[in-house]
């Protein structure tokens, strides 16, 4: 057994070679392992790392996403303490990253 693991307890169920087949590609679809699947529905109700149907690439994605955007408010925020006004071409820049990124929340039908 491995050093400093975490869970202690083991819990075997009886599966068909569909409902296994299922299982594996269920989880491969997550990129997770079956036991961290299993995990994930147990605690959550669904797979996943949240509670979304978001695969960890495309949570890796938006959070990308999320952050870029969160810089550049940051950059402009600097910039108009500094001058005291709002440069029309940074606002424009954040209105059409804002417009992408809904429209990525959209494709992920989180919207």
């Amino acid at each position: 057994m491995t050093e400093n693991r975490t869970r202690e307890r083991n819990f075997r169920v009886w599966l068909s070679e569909d409902e296994l087949k299922l299982l594996a590609e269920k989880a491969k679809s997550f990129n997770m392992s079956k036991s961290e699947y299993v995990r994930s529905v147990i605690k959550f109700g669904s797979a996943g790392r949240s509670h979304t149907n978001l695969s960890k690439e495309e949570s890796e994605r938006l959070r990308y996403e999320v952050n870029r955007i969160g810089n550049n408010i940051n950059q402009v925020a600097y910039r108009v303490n500094g001058k005291g006004t709002v440069d029309i071409e940074d606002f424009e820049k954040l209105r059409i990253e804002f417009v992408e990124y809904l429209n990525l929340l959209s494709d992920y039908a989180l919207v």
